[in-house]
């Protein structure tokens, strides 16, 4: 057995600067650490970056996803379709409303929504009666899908949008995994009605907590301005004296400008953190491409991969020892996994809500049985990456 490392390497860190330390100092030693002017630079300088005019700066991408259902008025009346594959936030924010999540499965490579995979559910789920789209489950009205990008893998965002048309849905992407990701040319944020993407500590950029919302539809941006920030009209920043006026009935969304001079750096140094996790990506795929009985992750032909996770996954059948067991001596050499996902519908609250049948998801489930993820962080060092490349070969060799 290998000699186990002397410190724990988790699966993800994020990568602070010096640059980015003193940036977030100077925000504290300005006074202004709530929303201000840092919070509209780190807009515009990320619309910039990914090609779109209306950005919106959130507390997290849950809040951007709930902001972006709000904004299309979802009701207790509705439904909407996202994948089985995800992390719980993208169907409990169609729960704030009331709503019913309907999940599709996932193709059995990249565990994403595909438009194979979609046509399937509005087939077996939904009902159309040529103005709108139904569940059968329950007769509400299906207003978006939800596609979620998933590890840097982009989805077939044409393919979806061109069946969303058809049957009159937004698109909502939860690109928290996709950045700086590209879908033929067209970087994520600039495909679908509406796309939130999460800065939380161990994604591509991170702002501690926090996300963005891009969207082309200008009347909404301005919806999720409002509503980020308690229904009030005019932002504290912009208000020219005390008097200010509540329009609706909001939420408390907003991002601070501690977090945006974070991510004004983050946003500025994120091609090298790509470069980096590409590096490791593609030397990990060299390493493990003759160990038997595990698939590794493909790059994406369609676009760029954002190789914001390195998911694997193992058949028991073939390796030489199962997932669970890889977890544990991994662990045991001071290497840590994560899984992504658990599959929504293995969750006690949506298994007692929605009473999915997982039979209906047999490609989420057996994504379910093998799929790990190994560390990949910008700031991993070439001594890091041999001691996990050197531990997966020896349990798996």
């Amino acid at each position: 057995m290998l000699t186990s490392r002397k410190t724990f390497l988790p699966f993800a860190l994020p990568s602070i600067s010096e640059e980015a330390i003193e940036e977030v100092a100077q925000v504290l030693r300005s006074g202004w650490v709530t929303s201000g002017p840092k919070v509209k630079q780190f807009e515009m300088e990320f619309g910039d970056f990914v090609g779109c005019k209306e950005t919106i700066a959130v507390n997290s991408a849950t809040a951007g996803l709930h902001l972006a259902l709000e904004a299309i008025g979802l009701t207790s009346e509705d439904a909407a379709i996202t994948s089985s594959i995800t992390f719980t936030a993208t169907t409990e924010v169609i729960c704030y409303f009331g709503a019913e999540p309907i999940l599709t499965d996932v193709d059995p490579i990249h565990n994403l929504m595909t438009p194979e995979s979609l046509r399937e559910t509005i087939d077996n789920k939904c009902k159309w009666n040529g103005k709108e789209l139904k569940s059968k489950k329950t007769g509400k009205h299906i207003k978006a899908i939800m596609p979620v990008h998933l590890a840097g893998h982009t989805c077939d965002m044409e393919g979806l949008i061109q069946i969303a048309k058809e049957y009159n849905l937004y698109v909502i992407e939860d690109a928290a995994h996709a950045f700086p990701a590209v879908h033929k040319n067209k970087m994520i944020g600039t495909w679908g009605d509406f796309t939130v993407f999460s800065f939380y500590a161990t994604k591509g950029i991170t702002t501690g907590e926090g996300g963005m919302v891009t969207t082309s539809h200008k009347e909404a941006a301005e919806r999720i301005r409002k509503m980020r920030l308690h229904g009030i009209n005019r932002d504290a920043f912009n208000r020219p004296g005390w008097y200010y006026e509540v329009v609706d009935a909001g939420y408390k969304y907003n991002m601070t400008d501690i977090a945006a001079a974070l991510g004004v750096v983050q946003l500025k140094e994120s091609h090298g953190f790509w470069e980096r996790r590409t590096e490791i990506a593609k030397h990990y795929n060299q390493e493990f491409s003759s160990l038997k009985g595990i698939k590794l992750p493909k790059e994406d032909p369609n676009g760029i991969h954002s190789w914001h996770l390195y998911r694997i996954e193992v058949d028991p059948k073939i390796a030489k020892v199962g997932r669970d067991t890889l977890v544990e001596e991994l662990k045991e050499r001071n290497i840590g996994t994560s899984l992504h996902f658990i599959p929504i519908f293995e969750h006690p609250y949506y298994k007692k809500t929605f009473h999915y049948n997982r039979k209906e998801y047999p490609n989420a489930c057996l994504m379910y049985d093998k799929s790990v993820s190994l560390p990949l962080f910008a700031g991993m060092t070439k001594s890091d990456e041999k001691d996990v490349i050197d531990a997966v070969k020896e349990i798996l060799g």
